[in-house]
């Protein structure tokens, strides 16, 4: 962290991952024959490796910066500033979508007589939990930062966690038995 922002950018796993499949695809292909495997990873490697160069090229990579103005979210062709005077609670949870869990800057503010929720992946950004804890207490103070909540939430996909690595243990003694 710099001593007067704190900036996380989007990291170049995913698109990495896309251009050493779609390459695998293709060796696969020349290889062993174009079976059905390597033509239907190949297609979908390409497509998600032109999205990302389309995004990179047009966009950039998205950044979340914390400064002592606020809160600033670039993500695709939107930018949000979040001023601190507008932003009631922060916290770091884990989230879960389309089957995966991730972990998520939530952000409330009150606009007017109602409450907003932004929330910003941090799974994807070079970035700690402790890091963007630290930026937010350093800008923000302290009183922003919601503790509780955030252990609540990392309590809770503890929690299941373990069980699904209990449910998978007994169902494999279930099986070995049988």
């Amino acid at each position: 962290m710099k001593a007067d922002k704190y900036i996380a950018q989007e990291s170049f796993t995913a698109p990495t991952l896309c251009v050493v499949m779609t390459a695998w695809c293709i060796w696969a292909g020349c290889t062993e024959g174009w079976n059905i495997l390597s033509v239907g990873g190949l297609v979908f490697f390409a497509i998600g490796m032109v999205v990302y160069i389309f995004k990179y090229v047009k966009y950039g990579r998205s950044v979340l910066m914390i400064d002592e103005t606020g809160i600033t979210i670039k993500d695709w062709h939107k930018n949000k500033l979040l001023h601190w005077d507008e932003i009631e609670k922060c916290d770091i949870a884990w989230r879960t979508a389309m089957g995966h869990c991730f972990r998520c800057l939530g952000i409330k503010t009150l606009a007017g007589k109602r409450e907003k929720f932004h929330d910003v992946r941090l799974s994807g950004k070079l970035c700690r939990n402790r890091s963007v804890r630290q930026a937010i207490e350093k800008f923000g103070g302290t009183e922003i930062f919601d503790y509780e909540g955030s252990s609540q939430q990392n309590r809770y996909v503890v929690n299941i966690m373990i069980f699904t690595l209990l449910a998978v243990f007994v169902f494999f003694i279930i099986y070995s038995i049988i």
